[in-house]
């Protein structure tokens, strides 16, 4: 008698799969076509890649709402040492926690026998630029994407509902000064220097508390690199910053700018270089709040950039719900629980049952 395959077994086995794949940002091909064989062995599942993102679709009844589950294909660069490995109740490896455990819990869930249609959204280079990202590409293609009536992105929540999520801004902040031989600093002027003022606002911004609804997201604002051109014996003429601006959910694009530009005061010049906006809160959207209750679920605000941002964008309620930790996320030691992974499916699965 062959031995029973537990629903711990397969969620195991499927994440342990999906990180023996390597699939850092720009290298996600291995990872969609696993995708597309897996469909291709189902019935009633068809799917459609378009470069490295992959759309799974199984149809439901007519009337039965579409839920829409989303997850990035693409991790961080390893760490030269991270092996994957199951270790007593935890699955360790790069992607464990953000999010291929996240991707392992969507496939389990499709082959549910439920009434709501199932769209799962799997896409490449989340981790990398806003204007690379997978899902923008495919929410830009006209038809591409059934009508869903709900979307969760399943990044690392540790099983919190992540309602809505941060904004993005990155600037290109430059002081200019006057270049000069470093043994006559008096002959020019330090450009290093001249942002003494402006690294003293950064610094006193801290973290800046917004209400939104029941949350409050927390406004941070920081230089995260610097850096000159000249050789080391040069006093230098120019000195760049790299800010990261990280806005509430109600705040737009154009305001988020606008305050960074007006805490520069004209010290020094300002080039966006990556922009993405914040998403919206949908914590109260029915279907939610009735699952929230029926499982006395934790709700907290999303500190942090993820694609409920397009969705909500679009008019999509989405929130983020996964099983990772997003402590762990792209940690060196990353894992997830697995008593968590099963968790996850088994809350998911009770929230497609009531869609039902």
């Amino acid at each position: 008698m062959l031995p029973t395959v537990t629903l711990v077994d397969k969620l195991v086995q499927r994440t342990l799969e999906l990180l023996e794949i390597p699939s850092v940002t720009g290298q996600e091909g291995d990872i969609a076509k696993y995708l597309e064989n897996w469909a291709a062995c189902h019935d009633r599942i068809k799917s459609r890649r378009i470069g490295n993102n992959v759309v799974i679709i199984r149809p439901g009844e007519p009337a039965a709402p579409v839920i829409g589950l989303l997850g990035h294909l693409d991790t961080v660069p390893p760490h030269p040492e991270q092996a994957t490995r199951r270790q007593g109740d935890r699955i360790f490896g790069c992607g464990a926690s953000d999010m291929k455990s996240g991707l392992s819990v969507m496939l389990e869930l499709l082959t549910l026998p439920v009434r709501a249609s199932l769209v799962l959204v799997c896409y490449a280079a989340e981790e990398g630029p806003y204007t690379a990202n997978g899902l923008r590409c495919l929410l830009a293609m006209p038809d591409m994407l059934p009508k869903i009536d709900l979307a969760l992105v399943l990044e690392p929540t540790a099983n919190v509902i992540g309602a809505g999520c941060m904004g993005n801004l990155h600037a290109t902040v430059t002081f200019s000064g006057r270049r000069a031989h470093s043994a006559r600093p008096w002959q020019g002027e330090n450009a290093i220097y001249r942002a003494g003022n402006y690294l003293q606002r950064l610094a006193a911004f801290g973290k800046r508390p917004v209400k939104v609804g029941e949350l409050t997201f927390y406004e941070v604002m920081n230089a995260t690199t610097a850096q000159t051109a000249n050789a080391r014996n040069v006093i230098p003429d120019v000195f760049s910053l790299n800010v990261n601006y990280r806005f509430a959910p109600d705040k737009t694009l154009a305001l988020a700018r606008q305050e960074l530009v007006d805490l520069l005061a004209g010290m020094a010049s300002a080039e966006i270089t990556d922009e993405a906006p914040a998403g919206a809160v949908c914590s109260n959207h029915p279907l939610l709040e009735a699952w929230r209750k029926r499982n006395a679920l934790a709700i907290a605000p999303k500190q942090a950039w993820t694609d409920v941002a397009q969705l909500t964008a679009r008019d999509i309620p989405a929130v983020n719900f996964g099983p990772g930790d997003p402590a762990l996320a792209h940690q060196a030691d990353e894992y997830v629980e697995i008593g968590s992974l099963v968790r996850s499916f088994e809350l998911l699965r009770d929230l497609l049952k009531e869609a039902s």
